[in-house]
């Protein structure tokens, strides 16, 4: 029952999406920083006297939030201000490190939108969600009916910010603010994409297929270059070892699963092994924009997988 409650979990975050407001034109499409720029203001006074920074967060910061950041300190902080404050204190120097790059997500809108509209061209039933980036304490990123909750201050490395106070899983994942429009693409991908039926496969591929499709729009990988490199040293390896489990519904062996990362092996390698299988179908297939299609509409996980003829490579010697 534990396994199916963990799993129910995954399930219910990755469904999340198709509760946000729909848009279907990229020039409606809101991209609210204005969460950055006001936690800014209120960082110094919250550090000058850190047994108060509750207050001075819940005064100039929740205050004065978006209806994504209302949404987002209800959600995962249940409106406690003081466990917010006492996420960022602990974190002195990367906080006082990451002010410029966490600023410079407002200049990647035109980037943004510029994958939006790639994403439209080659699938024009695609649905939007408004964008709220918020600095959020490493409590994640989320989908609610305001729209997309990105915490900004998990994709805000670049020179200069200092990591040395995150954790192994943390400091990986961090990726530079310029994968931004990938990460957004991604979320952005599971508005259209159908339910999981509640395999490991399923999820695995819904993930992948994200991945993808971002890669297919912004011609990069982003935050999960990382997994390419070790998953295409292992691949075969990888692929035995998720084909025993892909037909269970217990994925905590190959997504978010933070406490497996190590040094030598990162977690999240379901998101690995589903792009792949979707690279050999979209490779596989002659009408590319047919195939994108028929990814993103596909309920019929198994089936995808055997279409897509990726288990039949390593029958290859």
């Amino acid at each position: 029952m534990r396994h199916l409650l963990l799993f129910g979990l995954l399930a219910l975050l990755l469904l999340s999406t198709t509760q946000c407001t729909s848009l279907r034109h990229v020039e409606n499409i809101k991209l609210v920083t204005n969460d950055i720029d006001n936690f800014w203001r209120a960082y110094p006074a919250a550090m000058r006297d850190t047994a108060r920074a509750d207050v001075v967060f819940q005064e100039q910061y929740f205050a004065k939030a978006s209806p994504g950041l209302r949404d987002y300190f209800q959600r995962k902080y249940k409106g406690n201000a003081r466990l917010f404050a006492r996420r960022i204190t602990q974190r002195p120097r990367y906080y006082a490190s990451v002010r410029q790059t966490t600023l410079a997500i407002a200049k990647q809108k035109p980037r943004i939108l510029t994958a939006f509209r790639r994403l439209q061209e080659l699938y024009p039933p695609v649905q939007f969600n408004n964008i709220y980036f918020v600095v959020g304490g490493f409590a994640g990123s989320t989908a609610q009916p305001p729209g997309l909750l990105i915490g900004a201050d998990q994709t805000a490395n670049g020179p200069g910010v200092d990591t040395s106070e995150l954790t192994l899983v943390q400091r990986n994942r961090c990726g530079s603010v310029t994968n931004m429009p990938n990460l957004v693409t991604h979320e952005m991908t599971h508005n259209v994409q159908q339910p999981n039926d509640g395999t490991l496969l399923g999820a695995a591929i819904r993930e992948g297929m994200a991945d993808f499709v971002a890669e297919l729009v912004t011609g990069t990988m982003g935050n999960n270059t990382r997994l390419h490199v070790y998953g295409n040293a292992h691949e075969r390896e990888l692929w035995t070892a998720f084909r025993q489990e892909m037909n269970g519904t217990y994925p905590k062996n190959w997504l978010a699963n933070s406490e497996q990362e190590t040094p030598e092996k990162p977690c999240d390698l379901g998101y690995y092994v589903g792009y792949k299988i979707c690279q050999a179908y979209y490779t596989k297939a002659s009408d590319k924009k047919q195939a994108l299609a028929a990814m993103l509409t596909t309920k019929d996980f198994k089936g995808f997988l055997a279409e897509s003829g990726y288990e039949g490579k390593f029958s290859k010697q």
